[in-house]
């Protein structure tokens, strides 16, 4: 299997984890570094509060965390708050 096929896996089961967490309490940790990554993803990096690889934050999950989420899915992880 390919590194891109992976990662797209990957991408697609973030997008089915956000799809199931509407409405709550969600934690997003960033595992990419926005060096080298498009001016919009880092904006969005820095507006859900993220500062860099490792870094955890905790967010209700609503329409306009979501929207930030979709743009940088490929670079954060995301979980239910336990």
């Amino acid at each position: 299997m390919s590194k891109q096929i992976a990662n797209q896996k990957i991408v697609a089961e973030q997008l089915k984890t956000l799809d199931a967490l509407r409405g709550k309490k969600i934690v997003v940790t960033q595992i990419v570094s926005t060096i080298r990554s498009l001016p919009v993803h880092k904006v969005n990096i820095k507006s859900l509060g993220l500062t860099g690889i490792g870094k955890k934050k905790e967010h209700l999950l609503n329409p306009q965390i979501e929207g930030m989420l979709r743009k940088v899915i490929h670079m954060v992880k995301i979980s239910e708050v336990s």
